[in-house]
């Protein structure tokens, strides 16, 4: 592959893809967005064929690559598609989860509804629509008579306040991402 050799990174690409692609949906929970996130790796892998030097397993450097990317997608998704709630039942159904584990995805989903409970009323309102009756920015608006931008004003306050009290939380999403997907 070092020495531009297309079919040899072919070979690499399907020996290892699916297995990749399955360990990526496990983790986010979207087959496309996963899809996406293996491309990028495979992407990255031949734009860096030349200077790469691996000293272990591809197959573990490609694992760890899917992994890391796939923790950064959810920690930039975490409010929008309840991956804590998918967390959650990760932990229980397919891992033999710690009391600490458990403990820890707990803490992060009582800290997201208390900071949703704290809301001022109308960003709540707002945002609930948005998250949990999945309604667009325009039906919202319309059903609360109010603008589009108003709207949307809400609902990036809302997430702000939510990311900043994800930052002050002792419980780690990635190590719980990093101890579920290993």
């Amino acid at each position: 592959m070092a020495d531009d050799d297309r079919a040899a990174f072919t070979a690499l690409y399907r020996r290892h893809w699916e297995t990749l692609f399955i360990t990526t949906v496990r983790a986010i929970g979207n087959r496309e967005d996963a899809q996406d996130i293996v491309q990028e790796v495979f992407a990255s892998l031949w734009d860096r064929r030349k200077a790469l030097t691996l000293t272990g397993k591809l197959a573990g450097y490609l694992q760890a690559s899917v992994k890391y990317k796939a923790i950064n997608y959810i920690e930039k998704n975490i409010t929008r598609r309840h991956y804590l709630q998918a967390l959650g039942k990760a932990a229980e159904e397919a891992i033999p989860a710690s009391p600490e584990i458990l403990m820890a995805v707990k803490e992060i989903q009582q800290l997201i509804q208390t900071v949703i409970t704290n809301m001022p009323p109308k960003m709540r309102e707002v945002y609930q629509l948005s998250r949990q009756e999945h309604l667009t920015h325009k039906e919202i608006a319309v059903r609360l008579a109010i603008s589009e931008e108003t709207v949307k004003k809400h609902i990036q306050n809302a997430l702000q306040l939510l990311r900043s009290a994800m930052g002050k939380t002792s419980a780690s999403i990635p190590a719980l991402l990093f101890y579920l997907l290993s």
